[in-house]
């Protein structure tokens, strides 16, 4: 059974469905990445929620289409609309990774125009989602809680 991927392993499928150059829709995006490179989770996976209650494989694709946007693969033209740029051409058929996405040139200079600072620019490179470490995040407690009652 195919595993719901993370959201790293969503970048060359974003960008396979943005390489005829068609600016989409951003629901359109994530309706074709599933259809075209996802069909084959299950009805429990496509469904599976966030502790956030959003649908898990939208918010990876979601935070795929985000860091990939940061590294200047693709961009909005407008609000709620997304295109694949030269450079996400250039790379559509590498292997892609998150160090590959996070080094390329105007990744950190996007937090840098945020924050001004570089320091303040991240630095580790981690495999999960913002969501996925906060979801994780939660689990922790709950276990802690659950045991911490079960002691008492």
């Amino acid at each position: 059974m195919i595993e719901i991927p993370k959201f790293h392993e969503t970048f060359i499928p974003i960008l396979k469905v943005l390489e005829n150059g068609e600016t989409l829709n951003t629901r359109e995006l994530y309706k074709l990445v599933i259809e075209k490179f996802y069909s084959e989770l299950s009805k429990d996976q496509l469904e599976q929620q966030t502790k956030s209650g959003d649908t898990l494989i939208i918010n990876r694709i979601a935070w795929g289409k985000s860091y990939l946007k940061k590294g200047g693969f693709i961009e909005f033209p407008k609000r709620g609309m997304v295109r694949i740029t030269g450079k996400g051409l250039a790379n559509i058929n590498k292997s892609l990774s998150l160090r590959d996405v996070e080094n390329s040139s105007g990744f950190f200079e996007f937090y840098n125009e945020e924050n001004n600072n570089v320091d303040s620019a991240p630095k580790m490179i981690v495999n999960s989602s913002p969501q996925d470490l906060i979801d994780e995040g939660f689990d922790q407690i709950e276990r802690q809680v659950k045991d911490e009652l079960l002691n008492n």
